[in-house]
């Protein structure tokens, strides 16, 4: 998934940034809509410098795992898909040396213009879903981080 096409979104998070962010986690209660799937996604840009994003995981209310790889250790975005719709520079990928936890994050420091990474998951209409993941950037200068469940 990259944009557009949806019926629901729900923003989670919004951060427009002109100063370093050192490894911080945000958590979300998330209450699903009448749907049967969802997709979480990140859009991140960095202008210069990197976003670096670890241990994504969203939980059912019996403390179920619904997504697959949210700490990139398969060491590449196995389970995810990554759009960058406009061609943007330095685009994302997972590295390893500046994770959270583990050995790998996903780094992005596309310039210009934002890029995708996304995965859908399974959903029960009405339940609530606890969305956690650990987010940092480098950069001094302009950043900005989308995060949204959209359906």
């Amino acid at each position: 998934m990259c944009t557009g096409g949806t019926l629901y979104t729900t923003q989670l998070l919004y951060l427009d940034l002109t100063a370093i962010l050192p490894w911080t986690q945000y958590s979300f209660n998330f209450p699903a809509p009448n749907i049967s799937s969802a997709t979480i996604v990140f859009a991140l840009r960095d202008d210069p410098g990197e976003w670096f994003l670890d241990d994504v995981s969203i939980m059912d209310q019996s403390g179920n795992e619904l997504l697959s790889n949210g700490g990139f250790e398969t060491g590449d975005t196995t389970d995810w898909i990554y759009c960058n719709p406009n061609n943007g520079a330095a685009s994302g990928s997972v590295g390893a040396g500046s994770s959270y936890d583990g050995a790998y994050c996903y780094i992005d420091g596309v310039v210009g213009v934002s890029d995708y990474l996304s995965q859908t998951f399974t959903v029960t209409p009405y339940d609530n879903y606890l969305i956690t993941f650990w987010l940092s950037s480098n950069s001094n200068s302009v950043t900005y981080a989308q995060i949204s469940v959209t359906s």
